[in-house]
């Protein structure tokens, strides 16, 4: 059983990552991520992984924030549920700019190994992404 003080430094390593995500701070994804980090819900590994997610959220959303709802925590897993806005305003993979408010809520979960994040799993909300392709549909016809 972990103890209650690695417990609360895992939890810290995974509040400091979304405070990074939401500055979009690439230096501080090689401090709290190790290069052999493996993520298992879209393949972008290490720190460099994080450093294009955030690059790509902040290039595609204007006004981007992302806030932690919660983090629950046992051993080397923590679990953060996650709210993010924006204006969608920039290219987001396959979706084209709406230039409309966008709101999105996950729950992702870490591995945190030594001190820095080593896996990572993604769960977001489908109903945001589907809405943000039926407003692209629209915005085409």
């Amino acid at each position: 059983m972990a103890e209650i003080g690695s417990i609360t430094l895992n939890k810290d390593v995974i509040k400091r990552l979304y405070d990074a995500i939401g500055r979009n701070s690439p230096a501080d994804f090689f401090d709290l991520v190790a290069e052999s980090h493996v993520d298992h819900s879209n393949g972008r590994n290490g720190p460099a992984g994080f450093v294009a997610a955030a690059a790509n959220i902040h290039q595609a959303y204007s006004d981007f924030r992302i806030d932690l709802e919660s983090l629950v925590a046992e051993g080397d897993w923590v679990v953060a549920c996650w709210h993010e806005t924006g204006v969608h305003t920039g290219q987001f993979f396959n979706l084209k700019p709406t230039h409309k408010p966008f709101e999105s809520w996950g729950i992702n979960a870490y591995r945190v190994t030594d001190g820095k994040i080593s896996e990572s799993w993604i769960a977001v909300d489908p109903r945001t992404i589907r809405a943000q392709q039926e407003a692209q549909r629209a915005l085409s016809e």
